[in-house]
């Protein structure tokens, strides 16, 4: 009897020490390493006279992520870095920045994180922007794209088709701006099937009294991705405006793109004075296996205000890991 009971307690101990392994490996995933290298060698031809080759790493990154779940509860984090793969410099501080770095949950009700990362009217750009990271990145002619250091966020669960967020940026300088909410930013996304639509609102992001609208849509038509932006801004009674299309057809592992931008909203920021710009690039991708891509493109840009007209041509590989 007493050999029996020792077997079934052995048997039970065995069984819960199973169960648990189980229980963890159906709610803990596992810590995951990611990343992309974005490498381009560009030819770069300024109307000044400045024309010369650039190795550039275009924001190349890598990062860990992970999750817990528990009754219905997940609590998850994200931690990345930028590293410039073309900086000969022997400093780290030079070569690696910080960039999405946060810890949240989620569940029924939602989503909370916070730390540092894209403010939602960033995020809203979705995948409109054909040419993130490179000379044709919308950022260069447009305000708003902002990964606040400083940010807490809460995503609505879905609402049928509409998402809505709202994060608040605590200013952090005592006796200036020191409240909870010294900056906010706010979108509100719909997407049903192909369609995606957005709008967003910032406030003080950037600094005080500088205000920025910006609206999106996005719409697939089977190989055809089409992309439209609309952006208002206002700083401190300047007010400027911009607009930007984009446009991607894909034929099966190659992918063409054309993008089309006019704005005065950057300049106006910088240095107060409303200054027009205008911006075009059109690009090519050839996808070499899932994690690998091959691209060409050319940007060319106008300064309104000082007339200089700026064109870039590159050609890199993009590997992801």
């Amino acid at each position: 009897m007493k050999t029996k009971s020792v077997l079934l307690s052995g048997a039970a101990i065995a069984c819960l020490i199973s169960s648990s392994t189980i229980l963890a490996e159906d709610t803990t995933k596992p810590v995951e390493l990611y990343g992309k290298l974005f490498v381009s060698l560009d030819k770069i031809n300024e109307e000044n006279g400045d024309n010369q080759w650039e190795l550039n790493s275009n924001a190349s990154r890598f990062g860990i992520k992970g999750s817990t779940k528990s009754e219905g509860i997940e609590t998850f984090y994200q931690v990345e870095w930028e590293v410039d793969v073309a900086d000969n410099s022997a400093s780290s501080a030079d070569h690696i920045k910080a960039r999405n770095q946060i810890v949240g949950v989620r569940g029924k009700f939602g989503e909370v994180f916070a730390g540092r990362h894209d403010t939602p009217t960033k995020k809203l750009q979705n995948k409109i922007d054909l040419f993130n990271d490179l000379s044709g990145d919308l950022k260069t002619t447009f305000n708003g794209e902002v990964r606040a250091d400083n940010i807490v966020q809460y995503t609505t669960p879905s609402l049928g088709n509409i998402k809505i967020k709202t994060a608040l940026i605590p200013g952090e300088q005592t006796g200036v701006s020191d409240g909870i909410a010294d900056g906010t930013s706010v979108s509100v996304e719909y997407k049903s099937g192909d369609l995606f639509v957005g709008m967003s609102s910032d406030s003080d992001v950037e600094g005080i009294g500088i205000e920025t609208s910006r609206f999106v849509a996005q719409y697939k038509i089977d190989d055809l991705q089409l992309g439209l932006m609309f952006q208002d801004t206002d700083n401190n009674g300047i007010s400027a405006d911009g607009m930007m299309a984009s446009a991607k057809y894909s034929l099966g592992d190659n992918a063409i793109k054309l993008q089309i931008s006019e704005s005065d909203l950057w300049e106006t920021l910088v240095s107060g004075k409303v200054q027009y710009t205008s911006q075009t690039s059109l690009g090519w991708d050839s996808k070499i296996t899932d994690n690998s891509t091959f691209f060409m493109y050319y940007t060319t840009g106008e300064d309104g205000f000082t007339g200089e007209k700026d064109k870039v041509f590159g050609i890199g590989l993009i590997q992801k890991f």
